[in-house]
C-alpha cells in the first residue's frame, strides 16, 4: 500500500514529515512528488512518503497508517470522494488534513479558500500549518428495506432535485466539460415531482419516527442539509454560512412550478442568496431528521449514495483540523 519513492521515511526523531495519499486516476503522482519534496527540503521537513488509492481502499486506510507512522500532516490529492474518505480517518484526532485540489467539485476545499486551480499555492499552505477546526456531519441513510447505513459528509447532502442532478451526471461528460456536466444533468432533473417529507431538527431522539412524534409535513422539490454554503460550480447558496460555524443550515426549496424552480436557479447562477418566496432555512446546532413516505435518491458531498427513506445527521462541531488560508 506504501508507494513510497526511495529514500522515503528517513525522518530524524521529532521531525515533522507529509503523508500523501493519491488518487492515481486524478492526480499527477511524479508532479506531486517533486512539489511536496521541494516543499519538505525548503521548510527542514523530512522526506514526505505516499500513499495511493486503490478501488477497494479509497484513502481511509491509507490515511489511518499514516497516522500510525507519525504524520505531522496527512495531505489528500484526489476528489471530494477521495477528501472524504481520507477525512473519515481523521475526525476526531489531532493530525491535520491538508487538500491538494485534483477532482471537479473541490467543495470542501473552495470553501475554506484552498486553491482548486493552483496546486503549488495549496501546497504552499504546509509551511503555514494554519488550521481550522471544521464541522463535519454524520449521516444514517435508512435504506427502502430498512437497513441502514453511515456516510460522513464534509460540505452537504440532500434529496429531491439536487440529488437527482448528481445521479444523472454522466461521467464521460464530466471528465471532459468539468461542472457543466451537472448543468445539463440538472436540465433533465428539472420535471422530476415534488416529494413529500417531514422534517424535524434539534430532536432529543433521533430514532423517533416523524409521523409519530408531529414533525412538519412539507411538499418540497430540494432539500440539502448543509455546513457550508458553497456549491458545485463555486455557486454560493447561503452567504454566511462557513465550514467552521457549529451549525447545520437545512436549506428546503418548495418552488410551486417548474418556472420558480427555474427562477431559484437563476439567483444561483448570479451569486445571489438563495432564501426568498418558498426557499426556507432551519439553523440546528445537534442534528436534522429527514423522513420520505417514499423512497427518493440521495447525495452525499456530491456523490450519489442511493435511495433512502429517511436521514438522520448528526453534527459534530470542529472534529476535522484541515490545514486552509487563515479567514481573518
Amino acid at each position: 500500500m506504501d508507494t513510497a519513492p526511495s529514500g522515503a521515511g528517513e525522518q530524524s526523531p521529532g521531525q515533522k514529515w507529509v503523508a500523501v495519499v493519491a488518487h492515481p486516476g486524478k492526480t499527477n503522482i511524479a508532479e506531486v512528488r517533486r512539489e511536496v519534496g521541494e516543499l519538505s527540503t525548503r521548510s527542514g521537513w523530512g522526506e514526505p512518503r505516499f500513499w495511493e488509492t486503490t478501488v477497494d481502499e479509497t484513502g481511509a486506510a491509507q490515511a489511518r497508517e499514516a497516522v500510525a507512522a507519525g504524520a505531522t500532516v496527512v495531505a489528500v490529492s484526489g476528489g471530494d470522494g477521495t477528501v472524504r474518505s481520507v477525512a473519515s480517518a481523521l475526525v476526531g484526532g489531532s493530525t491535520p488534513m491538508a487538500i491538494l485540489p485534483a477532482g471537479t467539485g473541490n467543495l470542501l476545499a473552495r470553501a475554506l479558500g484552498i486553491s482548486h486551480t493552483d496546486r503549488s499555492k495549496a501546497i504552499a499552505l504546509l509551511e503555514t500549518v494554519h488550521e481550522r477546526h471544521v464541522d463535519v456531519m454524520e449521516a444514517v441513510l435508512v435504506r427502502p428495506d430498512g437497513s441502514r447505513t453511515t456516510e460522513l459528509s464534509l460540505v452537504g447532502l440532500g434529496i429531491g432535485y439536487n440529488a437527482d442532478i448528481m445521479a444523472g451526471v454522466d461521467e464521460n461528460l464530466k471528465n471532459r466539460a468539468g461542472w457543466l456536466a451537472y448543468v445539463f444533468s440538472g436540465a433533465r432533473a428539472i420535471r422530476r415531482h415534488a416529494l413529500k417529507v417531514r422534517i424535524a431538527d434539534d430532536v432529543d431522539d433521533m430514532s423517533a419516527p416523524l409521523v409519530q412524534t408531529g414533525g412538519e409535513q412539507r411538499n418540497i422539490r430540494s432539500i440539502l442539509v448543509m455546513t457550508c454554503g458553497e456549491l458545485v460550480g463555486g455557486l454560493r447558496l447561503l452567504e454566511e454560512s462557513t465550514p467552521d460555524d457549529g451549525t447545520i443550515e437545512t436549506v428546503i426549496a418548495s418552488p410551486r412550478s417548474h418556472f420558480e424552480l427555474v427562477r431559484l436557479l437563476g439567483r444561483l447562477v448570479s451569486r445571489r442568496d438563495a432564501r426568498g418566496a418558498n426557499v426556507d432555512v432551519l439553523r440546528s446546532t445537534k442534528n436534522v431528521v429527514v423522513e420520505c413516505p417514499r423512497e427518493t435518491e440521495a447525495q452525499v458531498d456530491g456523490d450519489p449514495v442511493g435511495e433512502v427513506t429517511r436521514i438522520e445527521v448528526t453534527l459534530h462541531a470542529g472534529a476535522l483540523h484541515v490545514i486552509a488560508p487563515d479567514p481573518s
